[in-house]
């Protein structure tokens, strides 16, 4: 399993931002949602970059620079206090 997930559906609730533009998504909203283990980031589908890592998210800040981020994310998941049988968003529950 790659370390991000990546989920295509309509959002089930108001209060999601999107990590990009910063702007609301709204609830029925189209979007998309890439999981780590312990975190998950949501993004309107014209805002996403095509790719499962972040760091490749134009404006990030590993693009810009603005902080110290490892080169590539970790071969797997892991294991341990944060996992979890499934990732992905499921917007039914």
């Amino acid at each position: 399993m790659e370390y991000w997930t990546l989920s295509v559906g309509p959002a089930c609730r108001n209060g999601f931002s999107c990590r990009a533009c910063r702007k609301p998504i709204y609830k029925d909203e189209p979007m998309i949602s890439r999981d780590g283990r312990k975190i998950r980031l949501f993004y309107h589908q014209q805002c996403f970059a095509g790719e499962a890592d972040p760091r490749t998210q134009p404006g990030s800040s590993a693009s810009e620079g603005r902080l110290p981020v490892s080169s590539c994310a970790p071969s797997s998941k892991g294991y341990g206090k944060w996992s979890t049988g499934t990732y992905g968003y499921n917007p039914s529950r």
